[in-house]
Formats: structure tokens, sequence, C-alpha cells
């Protein structure tokens, strides 16, 4: 089982299969699971419901490697194997996306002492949905509700995104152990899947995860007019991250109409050194109209993997237009609703856990 993030060595012309497997959402599990004592990861009628080989491994191994995790209670695995699997999953999509470079742009990877210049033309996902309530590579479980790597997918794949990869700028002392490398460079770049070229504001924000306050950068460093060509993607620019460890920073694409066509946060890796407010807090209101409500997010500080959903015990999910987002503080994220019918809307996030004690 090699890291997920070698899937950047893994690119190909065609990527023909890939994916990673997570849990159904809870309802679905319970409806799985009928006996309540049966109700957590390592029961016997859990096991039974997922088929992928070295699963008992597979997550407390990646999760471990990444991010803080907690496999119980049963609502807790299910978080963070979904987290995981969209955290996956946004890795891969995010660099395979960028070695879609266009005519005589020369990729960062080399084959055989040969430049070549579109490593990466496609991808085939596995997998869609499920046709069981069991533990699966699906985006949507049998019954239809959209886990996070959904969304992944969506925003991935979406016509114009944006993308960021850390960089290593000192590799960790000769012959030791339990170092890092060194990531305090950043690349920022755009894909363009349209067929003609667009001219954006790329706006660049920088915020210390554990104060919540912001990180100033140069004018010329925040706002920029850039032209993305069709087609490809863009190469934007390189910046220094202040104090990196502890710093995420946030990039979005605005339209010459004020429309934001895309937006990326880029944190520290890997996320289990990363050190959250201790008061952080996620505010959940809904906008009430006829049709459609609209649920808005706030963050007093950076908040990773925002998942929202209603009381289990209110009935089906509703259809968020989109989840599973991180936040940062001064902005307001905005996501329409349908089917809500006045019930209320939860959040979690990374480690909401950590707020109770350790």
């Amino acid at each position: 089982m090699s890291p997920y993030q070698e899937y950047k060595a893994y690119t190909s012309r065609f990527v023909s299969e890939f994916g990673f497997e997570s849990a159904p959402n809870l309802r679905t599990l319970h409806k799985g699971i009928t006996d309540p004592k049966e109700r957590h990861w390592q029961s016997l009628t859990f096991d039974a419901h997922d088929k992928g080989p070295g699963h008992e491994r597979r997550y407390p191994m990646y999760a471990g490697e990444n991010f803080r995790f907690r496999l119980n209670p049963l609502a807790d695995f299910v978080y963070c194997s979904q987290f995981l699997q969209a955290e996956v999953m946004s890795y891969a999509y995010n660099h395979w996306r960028r070695e879609f470079r266009g005519q005589g742009k020369p990729s960062a990877r080399l084959y055989s002492g040969q430049a070549n210049f579109s490593q990466c033309s496609g991808i085939l996902v596995w997998q869609l949905n499920d046709i069981w309530p069991g533990t699966s590579w699906a985006l949507v479980d049998v019954d239809l509700n959209h886990k996070p790597s959904f969304y992944i997918t969506k925003r991935a794949l979406a016509p114009i995104v944006v993308g960021m990869e850390r960089v290593v700028t000192l590799p960790p002392p000769y012959i030791t152990t339990g170092y890092r490398p060194s990531k305090s460079a950043l690349d920022i770049w755009a894909v363009n899947g349209l067929t003609t070229s667009c001219d954006v504001e790329l706006y660049i924000s920088a915020w210390d995860i554990e104060s919540g306050s912001n990180v100033p950068f140069p004018e010329e460093t925040r706002k920029n007019t850039v032209t993305l060509k069709p087609n490809q993607s863009n190469e934007l620019m390189k910046l220094d991250i202040p104090n990196a460890a502890q710093t995420v920073i946030a990039a979005s694409l605005i339209s010459d109409k004020g429309e934001q066509l895309a937006r990326w946060v880029s944190w520290p890796e890997p996320l289990k050194f990363v050190r959250f407010k201790s008061d952080l807090e996620v505010s959940v209101a809904v906008e009430k109209s006829n049709d459609e409500n609209m649920v808005v997010l706030k963050a007093n500080a950076p908040a990773k993997g925002v998942v929202m959903s209603v009381p289990i015990e209110e009935g089906d999910e509703p259809d968020f237009s989109d989840n599973f987002v991180d936040l940062i503080p001064d902005e307001e994220l905005r996501i329409p609703v349908k089917g809500l019918k006045g019930r209320k809307v939860e959040a979690r996030w990374l480690c909401d856990w950590e707020k109770d004690g350790y």
C-alpha cells in the first residue's frame, strides 16, 4: 500500500482506473446493520460489509500517516473514512489535471529522458455509485447519498480549476528518522478546460491556523490579472510560505463579472501535525426561500473538511449543491440546498472532537 502522495508518480497518458474506499452515509449503515451492538467498524457485521482486501489495515495506516482520526463511534468512522477518500482523490485530481499542459509545455516529469507535454489526458474514476449498503469505492452510496469524494470530483473536474502544491525546500537531515522535508514554497497553477482563453483575477490570502489571524502578503502577490490559455494547464506563480507549518494559503479565480470560478486551500502536510485554534467555531445559517434555501458557512479560523448534514433522526439528507469545504476567516461560503424542509443543518470538521479535550 503506497502512500497516496505517490499518485503523482503514477501519472500516465490515460489513468484507466483509480479510487479509494470509504464508508457510506451513517443512515445507510444503520439500514444494513440493524443490531445496534454491531454498529462499530470492528464488528463482524461491519466486516462482512467491506469486501476490500486488507481494509482493516488500510484505514488506520493511511489515516495515521496523514491526519488525526477516530474510528469509534461509528459516526466518527464514517466521517474519517470519507475524509480520507476525499483527500486521496483530491490529491490525485490536482496533480493529474496539471499534467495536461498543452502543446510544447514541458512537464516536470520525464519518461526515458524524453520531455513529454500533455502527460495525462484523462482518468477513469472507480466508482460512481453502489448497489448495497457497504463500504466501497463509490462516490455515491446505494441510497444516493453523496460522499465528500463526490463533491471533490465535481469541483476537480469543473471547466476551470485552480491548484496548488507545496514544494520541498529543505530535505531532512542525513540518516535520520522522524524528520520531514520542509515545504515552504508553493506552486500555483490553473486549468482552463474551455476552447477559448479567458482573463481572470487571481486572489491569494494566507492565514495562521492556530490563531486565525491574517498573514500579510505584498499587494503584487495578493491580486493578479492572469490570462488562461485554452484547453491546458497554466502555471501562474511560485511563492514562499511564511511559517509554512502553521499557515494555510487560499487561492481563488474571479471572472470579469465577479463570479468565483475556482477555489483551493493549501494546508501543511501531514495534517496530523497541525495545531487548530482551541476555540475554533464554524457557524451555520440558513437563508430561506420558497424553492431553494441557502446555507451560509463561516469560521473564526481555518477549518478543514467541513461537512454539512441534517440530524439523522430527521430523515434523509437534503441535496447540497456543494459540501466538504475548507473555511478561512473573513469569508463566507454560500451553498444552495434543496429539500431542506425547514430542518436544522449541522456541520462537523476535522478534529472537531478535540474541543471536548484529549
